[in-house]
């Protein structure tokens, strides 16, 4: 392990720890950034081996970030490029900046980097963050499953950021003995509670009239979010609401089809619009935060919403139940079904009340439960487990 000690104030220099990361986007970006910003720089030094394929990628927030950082950066195409040749530049990397430690990030990564790792003394730490057996249903599914188990055995550690996404793991056959469980954590501070001066200028920005109710969305749009269901049952909803709108802020390779599923359905008021740049004025846009995602490990854009102080509609996949509690700070319906949703739409933009409780409720809980000092804390916990050879 490079001539490290294994207590921390002994040690002779910081564990050199490599991230490799394939979806440079989203909550991956965002746990990875919020985990290196605060991991203690004498302890862990960080490395950053990031791909900036895909279309959304933060690729100049990540440039920008590694800079301020001072963290070391290496750009590597982990699609479309043949995996003989990744797995041998990871390799080369790997000991021309001395790691110790590989902390791989979503399943492309925790493929070729458990691949590259074969052979040397370089531990490997995965986050799957939802693995891929989680996102389909069909023959996929099994291969997935076998590839994963296979692959566990040549990991030190596996984290989960939910205790479902634990569950799946083992239901998939997964060692118990891998598996960690540390839920995504928020920097509190940087998410203040929405100020009503704040909602009347978001409003004012987004053209929302003051007695409209925003039922809103952030994030990427894909089939994993489920944006389709919530048109579906806006077709319900808003009818019965005619004060009410849906709003989508985010991009992705779902938002053309939905714009016509939105045009198919005749909604008079349903809107697209791109906010990620900055999203605490888009939540303080909203009235309810929607969340139908098909499956999720650890949303951040529901915590995001909670630590505002916003009412949360979600389906109840299994990060979503692991984040929210049902009738105090969320109301969730059965996934992948718009009668449902349209249910507890309806029941949340009927009662003030109801709304105005679960948006103090979901605060106290994500103050309470998801710091993200525990989340980093935890990790570190790991690493040193792993160095010292105790898992």
């Amino acid at each position: 392990m490079h001539n490290l000690a294994t207590d921390p104030h002994t040690k002779t220099r910081p564990v050199r720890i490599a991230h490799v990361v394939e979806a440079t986007t989203g909550g991956v970006a965002r746990h990875l950034m919020d985990l290196t910003a605060h991991l203690d720089p004498a302890e862990f030094a960080t490395v950053l081996y990031l791909s900036f394929t895909r279309p959304e990628s933060w690729t100049e927030q990540l440039r920008g970030f590694a800079r301020a950082q001072n963290f070391l950066l290496r750009e590597i195409p982990l699609a479309g490029v043949h995996n003989q040749l990744l797995v041998a530049r990871l390799r080369e990397w790997m000991a021309q900046d001395a790691i110790d430690l590989l902390h791989l990030h979503s399943a492309k990564a925790g493929y070729l980097g458990r691949l590259a790792a074969r052979g040397t003394d370089i531990p490997t730490i995965y986050t799957p963050h939802a693995f891929p057996f989680q996102r389909t249903t069909d023959w996929f599914r099994f291969l997935y499953r076998r590839i994963e188990r296979k692959l566990a055995a040549e990991t030190a550690g596996i984290i989960c950021v939910s205790a479902g996404e634990a569950e799946e793991a083992l239901d998939a056959g997964l060692p118990e003995e891998k598996l960690v469980v540390i839920p995504n954590g928020l920097d509190i501070d940087a998410w203040p509670l929405i100020t009503p001066e704040q909602r009347a200028e978001a409003r004012t920005l987004y053209g929302i009239a003051p007695e409209e109710m925003v039922v809103g969305a952030l994030a990427r749009v894909t089939t994993q979010k489920g944006f389709d269901l919530l048109l579906q049952a806006a077709e319900e909803t808003l009818f019965d609401f005619p004060t009410s709108r849906v709003i989508i802020w985010g991009d992705g390779p779902q938002r053309r089809a939905l714009r016509r599923l939105a045009k198919r359905l005749r909604l008079p008021r349903v809107e697209f619009l791109r906010g990620m740049d900055d999203p605490h004025r888009t939540y303080a846009a909203m009235d309810v935060y929607c969340a139908p995602s098909r499956w999720e490990a650890g949303p951040y854009g529901v915590l995001e919403a909670m630590a505002c102080g916003l009412p949360i509609v979600a389906s109840n996949v299994s990060g979503h139940v692991d984040y929210l509690v049902d009738e105090v700070n969320a109301k969730l319906f059965e996934a992948d079904l718009p009668g449902p949703l349209a249910g507890v739409l309806h029941a949340m933009l009927a009662d003030q009340d109801v709304r105005d409780a679960f948006g103090a409720a979901a605060r106290r809980h994500v103050e309470a439960t998801f710091p993200l000092s525990r989340m980093v804390e935890a990790t570190a916990a790991v690493y040193r487990a792993v160095v010292a050879g105790k898992r």
